[in-house]
């Protein structure tokens, strides 16, 4: 009986001894443990770039060829325009001034056309005045001429007149002559224009012949 109760008292002590033991290793573990978890876990945190590959870089273009293009796209279409605009303006002038040019042109040949109907009709005016006037000798040759210079004011009377060739018949150039001195004033030079009469009817040269 004493011999149990020594056994028994034994293995009480033994089993408190392994307890506390048992305690004291797994309670230093789970300290160390715990401890190691704090301060490892923030050293296992790792921040990772996922950089592409070559053949990702080859397939998607970069920040710098992405906006690149579109400006350099934009810039060309910007010179394309600027230089179609320039090249129409060109034309554009170039259109408006050969029109004007023309109509220039145009507008001299009508004056000039003008003018020279407007010489003939009063060219016409002078030679029916001054035939209606003249009094032609008789029995002259047919193949005679004789030329004349006249002097008018722009009233349309006749301040002078001279023989620039004559006939080589002094009857034929005195009739010229005194046809011109019967008229003495052409009365419808009062509706030639100013520069039209300075050019053209101031000092007028005339032929007489009897054919």
């Amino acid at each position: 009986m004493i011999a149990n109760h020594r056994y028994l008292q034994a293995s009480l002590f033994s089993f408190c001894i392994h307890a506390v033991l048992f305690l004291y290793i797994y309670g230093t573990f789970d300290s160390n443990t715990s401890q190691t978890l704090l301060i490892s876990k923030p050293l296992q945190i790792e921040l990772r770039f996922d950089l592409p590959s070559q053949d990702s870089k080859e397939q998607i273009p970069t920040a710098s060829e992405t906006i690149a293009t579109p400006v350099d796209q934009a810039s060309q279409d910007i010179v394309y325009s600027k230089a179609t605009d320039f090249i129409q303006d060109k034309q554009n002038n170039a259109f408006i001034e050969s029109s004007i040019a023309n109509l220039l042109s145009e507008e001299s040949e009508i004056e000039l056309d003008r003018d020279k109907q407007e010489i003939s009709m009063y060219a016409q005016k002078i030679i029916a005045t001054i035939e209606s006037a003249w009094m032609k000798p008789r029995n002259i040759p047919k193949d005679l001429v004789v030329n004349l210079r006249l002097k008018i004011r722009s009233s349309g009377r006749i301040i002078g007149v001279d023989l620039l060739k004559s006939s080589g018949n002094i009857r034929f150039d005195n009739s010229a002559l005194q046809a011109v001195r019967r008229v003495e004033t052409f009365s419808f030079f009062n509706s030639i224009p100013k520069n039209l009469y300075e050019s053209e009817f101031q000092i007028i040269s005339i032929s007489f012949n009897p054919s």
